[in-house]
């Protein structure tokens, strides 16, 4: 199978977490599946931002970025957290190749606009992924390679943008035709208004679920991104958390949920 694999928070910031993360991945790839990793690297990124005197604004779950956040993030994302895992992967015995959306001409961003109540916010440079060229990511997995991706990339002007990484990963997923796609989130799914973990959601229930408020905050830009792309190459997506024991190759491998897996119908 062709996988993509979102690893955030939990999985990122526990060194025991993420450990156990690698292996699996380093695992899947000796039984045989591509695996395509995409992270982010939210807390890291909110702590150097903290330590440089910058302030960080968070709106609908994205990071508002001005151009010293954008810096920062480059820095961040694209070297130390891309490194960190590039490094625990092959500690593992996976090759890895580390990228970003500028790298072989990966993805090319369009600046992210919202509106509110008819009003407009400008986040600054952060982007939705426009257009995908999967090519370089085809070259690594014929390889043996791990790609590993940062979630940045420039418009047609060669400006960086900050992606959210669930947006991110959902582009690539579809570029790719990839079999499925896997947030590892330490929610561990979604949940209902009663904070349990539904095991089935649902194409047609994602807005009821946004609009009532029984998800809210990061799980927002999440859920829409896997509205977008469900029937478009892929047909699943799993959310659940990295620290289930064996919990990523569980859900890789086997017809059950771990988390929540979200359905076309």
């Amino acid at each position: 199978m062709k996988l993509v694999v979102k690893i955030g928070g939990q999985a990122q910031e526990d060194a025991v977490v993420r450990k156990s993360v690698a292996r699996q991945i380093a695992a899947l790839g000796r039984a045989g599946h591509s695996v395509v990793v995409v992270h982010g690297g939210g807390k890291l990124l909110t702590e150097t931002l903290e330590r440089l005197g910058i302030r960080t604004e968070f709106h609908q779950g994205f990071r508002v970025t001005d151009a010293q956040t954008r810096d920062v993030a480059l820095m961040v994302l694209g070297g130390i957290v891309n490194k960190q895992w590039v490094a625990e992967l092959e500690a593992h015995g996976q090759p890895a190749l580390g990228l970003c959306g500028g790298d072989g001409n990966l993805a090319e961003a369009r600046k992210l606009r919202l509106r509110s109540n008819g009003t407009a916010k400008d986040l600054g440079f952060v982007g939705r992924p426009h257009k995908v060229n999967p090519e370089v990511l085809e070259m690594a997995l014929g390889r043996g390679l791990a790609p590993v991706v940062a979630s940045l990339a420039p418009n047609a002007r060669g400006e960086y943008f900050n992606i959210n990484a669930d947006d991110f990963a959902a582009a690539l997923a579809s570029a790719l035709g990839a079999d499925r796609l896997l947030y590892l989130t330490k929610s561990g799914g979604v949940w209902d208004a009663d904070q349990k973990t539904l095991p089935v959601v649902k194409l047609d229930e994602i807005g009821r679920l946004i609009r009532r408020g029984i998800v809210r905050d990061g799980m927002i830009p999440k859920l829409r991104s896997c509205a977008r792309i469900l029937g478009h190459g892929v047909s699943e997506i799993d959310i659940l958390s990295p620290a289930v024991p064996e919990g990523l190759l569980r859900a890789a491998q086997s017809g059950r949920p771990v988390g929540t897996r979200i359905v076309k119908r």
